[in-house]
């Protein structure tokens, strides 16, 4: 079942990125995902910008990724409930959209909310449990000297983690899209939503400026149909 899902997202989302025709506008694609995906949010703001470093000490910044739809979201590997869940979910979705044509339009990037504890050993080890490819995916932190900055961070992407004296934090689930220009356009909450719904938005970011045309379905309802 998993086999079929993934080659029918494949065969939609290929229709989408190669047929001028039947190319959607973003303001139509995000009504039909707001109609039909209660954990979806459309935004369009600057997305907040960071300077960053990935385990081996390289710096990244936003705007390394220009050109690129961002998938980012924020957690700490020492959590023991939603944390390792939303890792999870991430990776389907990075193992999905790494089989479309849009695999080298997308950024995936996960940033720690502990950067004492999750040491770039730690970093390391943490995508391949949880079936992060590294192709297009990256695990940044602000290192332990300067450890409130990832958690300032958070805020400005509009929620929190707060420390608990137990060592946990507690925190909201969100998945943050950031398009090509650097504009943070979309959220999903939670753990619930289709993950075929952020590919599909993933796939209409990364051909927002293709030719427009007048379709009589609308693409979600055409990738819906291959479910």
């Amino acid at each position: 079942m998993k086999r079929f899902t993934l080659t029918a997202l494949v065969l939609a989302l290929t229709t989408f990125t190669t047929v001028p025709a039947m190319a959607h506008s973003m303001k139509q694609l995000e009504g039909d995902l707001t109609k039909r995906e209660k954990y979806f949010q459309p935004l369009d703001k600057d997305a907040p910008s960071f300077s960053l470093n990935d385990p081996d000490g390289r710096p990244v910044s936003l705007a390394d990724f220009r050109g690129k739809v961002v998938v980012l979201h924020f957690i700490y590997a020492s959590c023991p409930t939603e944390c390792p869940l939303h890792a999870d979910l991430i990776g389907r979705i990075q193992e999905m959209a790494n089989a479309t044509p849009t695999r080298d339009q997308v950024q995936f990037v996960t940033i720690t909310t502990d950067p004492v504890k999750d040491t770039p050993e730690v970093l390391k080890a943490y995508g391949p449990a949880h079936g992060l490819s590294p192709r297009n995916w990256v695990f940044l932190t602000s290192g332990p000297d300067n450890p409130e900055a990832t958690r300032e961070l958070v805020k400005r992407f509009g929620h929190k983690f707060t420390a608990t004296e137990e060592g946990l934090q507690v925190h909201s689930v969100v998945t943050h899209v950031i398009n090509k220009n650097g504009r943070w356009r979309a959220n999903f909450y939670g753990l619930k939503f289709e993950p075929a719904s952020l590919v599909t938005y993933i796939n209409g970011l990364a051909n927002e400026h293709s030719p427009e045309g007048h379709p009589e379905q609308s693409l979600w309802d055409r990738i819906r149909s291959w479910f």
